[in-house]
């Protein structure tokens, strides 16, 4: 049996963000990306006693494309192209900022209290031809996504294409992005002709290629072969990843680019408040960091 090496394993580290627990697994000091996912964080799952929650002020990229999807709780988005809107449990955003877009993620008023946030957002960096493109915002209803249901497993097909479903989702960098659900003790295989795919494990436990992977890891492989996968306990599981990106990519806060000057360009910008705003939300910023 062929064994994982042990630099293929990511352990997410834990930061605050905006007033959130975050588990912060990509970008890792031993890997900038998996596929074209150059950002990836577990956002809680946190409980909220009082009406505080998670409050992101507006601040810009470029040269990237956020993928919200939540398990539980809800965020309100707002950006400077006029979306606004209540993200729910099964549902997804997906934000293309392109040349440049701003937005905020804040509580939604009036929420009743307790409540809880558990969800997942990405950053999903752009092709060079598409780094210039005009920002573009999507939402996927949770009815909308496509699921495949078996007796042992759910898979919900968010991004890309697997199990014979196809997300419409806009995918302008071929990337495949699946929540799965499998009962303990069961082997399954994984999405085929993937290029390069990471394995996180949300719950459970699993093995793989001869190593046990637990909650909070993840699992990078980079081959076109049939992989299976065995789960110890009721498991709970992303799998993401898409064609290796061969460009380099540049990142720096909320910037990514394949060029250094377009995100020196970007810095010069929001420090000088050339960024537009986003609507109804523009009193209040994340200022550029020193």
């Amino acid at each position: 049996m062929e064994l994982v090496k042990d630099n293929n394993l990511l352990v997410g580290r834990s930061r605050d963000i905006g007033g959130l627990e975050v588990k912060r697994v990509l970008p890792h000091a031993t890997r900038q990306m998996v596929g074209p996912f150059i950002f990836f964080d577990q956002m809680g799952p946190n409980e909220f006693i009082t009406e505080a929650g998670i409050d992101v002020r507006p601040h810009p990229h470029i040269g990237l494309t956020t993928l919200t999807y939540l398990f539980s709780g809800h965020i309100f988005h707002r950006d400077s192209i006029g979306s606004f809107m209540s993200i729910k449990p099964g549902d997804v955003n997906l934000m293309i900022s392109g040349r440049g877009i701003t937005h905020s993620e804040r509580t939604p008023k009036g929420i009743k209290t307790p409540h809880k946030l558990f969800g997942l957002q990405c950053w999903i960096a752009l092709p060079k031809v598409h780094e210039a493109m005009k920002p573009e915002f999507h939402n996927l209803k949770k009815k909308e996504v496509p699921s495949v249901v078996s007796k042992n497993m759910i898979a919900n097909i968010i991004l890309g294409s697997a199990y014979g479903k196809t997300s419409p989702l806009k995918n302008i960098f071929n990337g495949v992005f699946i929540e799965i659900k499998v009962k303990n003790n069961n082997i399954i295989e994984l999405p085929k002709h993937i290029e390069e795919y990471g394995i996180y494990l949300l719950s459970g436990k699993l093995e793989i290629k001869g190593r046990v992977i637990n909650s909070g890891e993840m699992l990078v492989l980079n081959n076109r072969i049939t992989i299976t996968v065995r789960t110890l306990e009721n498991c709970h599981f992303i799998f993401l990843g898409g064609d290796t990106m061969n460009e380099r990519r540049y990142l720096w806060w909320n910037f990514v680019a394949s060029d250094v000057n377009l995100i020196e360009r970007a810095k010069e910008n929001w420090a000088n408040k050339k960024f537009i705003m986003p609507i109804d939300d523009a009193d209040e910023f994340i200022p550029l960091p020193k």
